[in-house]
């Protein structure tokens, strides 16, 4: 059999890459600044959400920079077009309290093989209870490190100026996609020749949409965020 280097070293990138992405130091926070809601969130005009900042200190493994840990980082907010703002004034809140902790993490199957954990110190504060009432393009600075930063751009939706539906049914339902859906109707239901004898409650609605959920920390969703995204 023939094999070229190439190939050989197209495989081991790969097989790196595969086990580069085992393990994140935490969903949605590429960099050692994190910033939630992270970018691309969206929004309803008035509707009430946190913040939460963090900025992480790694002590070694390959994430390492020797700096101390950023105790004063901020943030400032923009709406598009608009003039950059602290979120404390740009809210209209005062400076949340400053959190501190650490954890450990391994940073690919390698470390955890070994037993080689990576030691992370955090500074964190959260912003409880704040709103973006004017529907836009919003840009959210976290500015850390003496230079670093990471930015979010969230987007506010306009309420709907005509009420349209006069009676909803919220219907969150856990383990509900097609595959479970459909080992469930045949479980409780009889088929002859391939044809159910009887349906399911749901299989009678008028209407029956498809959720997409989405999540920061994995491609199958849990309960939790599923309903999350619906109830949004």
């Amino acid at each position: 059999m023939k094999c070229t280097c190439s190939s050989i070293g197209a495989a081991a990138l790969l097989v790196g890459s595969v086990f580069a992405q085992t393990f994140r130091r935490l969903g949605a926070c590429e960099s050692l600044g994190c910033l939630f809601p992270p970018s691309q969130a969206d929004f309803l005009a008035g509707q009430y959400f946190d913040i939460r900042l963090e900025v992480h200190q790694p002590m070694n493994g390959s994430e390492f920079i020797g700096l101390p840990l950023d105790e004063n980082f901020t943030l400032t907010v923009s709406k598009k077009g608009e003039e950059v703002q602290n979120a404390t004034e740009f809210f209209e809140v005062e400076e949340p309290k400053l959190e501190k902790w650490n954890f450990t993490w391994y940073e690919d199957l390698f470390a955890r093989d070994a037993k080689t954990p990576s030691f992370v110190n955090v500074a964190a504060k959260a912003y409880r209870r704040v709103a973006l009432y004017e529907p836009g393009e919003y840009t959210a600075t976290l500015n850390y490190n003496n230079g670093s930063k990471t930015e979010a751009t969230w987007f506010v939706r306009p309420l709907a100026e005509e009420r349209k539906a006069k009676n909803i049914i919220l219907f969150i339902g856990d383990g509900m996609t097609t595959a479970m859906i459909t080992a469930a109707r045949l479980i409780a239901h009889k088929q002859i020749n391939g044809k159910y004898q009887s349906l399911m409650a749901m299989d009678k609605f008028p209407i029956l949409g498809h959720q997409m959920t989405h999540s920061i920390d994995s491609f199958i969703t849990d309960s939790a965020n599923s309903a999350v995204w619906r109830h949004r």
